[in-house]
């Protein structure tokens, strides 16, 4: 049984089951596991980088917005690399963005540790901290079709903790409408 416990970090309350997993009467034995991980290129901000600012408001909004269906918060362009501050004024948050890869940059201004500094698509926010990151966008563009950015407790995406986001052609950002639908979907 995986289970959600709460923990000492303030990431969430209560204790409840999640998954039961349930093995085959016959099991068989898997690959090796390789001697040595796949590389991966460190995602790099460019000098002048866009920067956007992220405030986490209590369990229910981000940038004092709670999620609108059809809203678009953001428009970054494909192939972009930013830099997003992740501010939590609060207790602790996980932090998780769509369709990306990112670098934790520093945590209130001091270097992540070792096991932090992998490629992400989702970061701890210690309450009472800012995180900075440099975030890596897709090729793909779709101004609308948007993908997601939330706090990635469940109880606190429920309420609304929550912003979109769309990828478009560079150059065309100042031209995308920032309403959709309420018919639409999401990436």
């Amino acid at each position: 049984m995986l289970r959600s416990v709460a923990g000492d970090d303030g990431i969430d309350e209560g204790d409840y089951e999640l998954l039961k997993f349930v093995a085959a009467d016959q099991l068989k034995p898997g690959p090796p596991v390789p001697q040595r991980l796949a590389a991966s290129r460190r995602i790099e901000a460019p000098v002048g980088a866009r920067e956007r600012t992220f405030k986490l408001n209590g369990s229910d909004a981000i940038n004092g917005r709670e999620m609108d269906m059809t809203r678009i918060d953001e428009v970054v362009p494909a192939g972009a690399i930013e830099i997003w501050h992740v501010q939590n004024p609060v207790y602790s948050h996980n932090f998780h963005i769509h369709e990306v890869a990112f670098r934790i940059l520093d945590i209130d201004g001091r270097p992540p540790s070792a096991y932090l500094q992998g490629p992400k698509d989702t970061a701890f926010i210690p309450r009472k901290s800012t995180v900075r990151l440099a975030v890596q966008f897709g090729h793909h563009t779709d101004p609308k079709t948007p993908y997601m950015y939330h706090c990635h407790i469940l109880r606190h995406e429920d309420k609304g903790m929550m912003g979109q986001f769309v990828i478009v052609e560079p150059g065309t950002e100042a031209s995308v409408p920032r309403t959709l639908p309420s018919h639409h979907h999401h990436g």
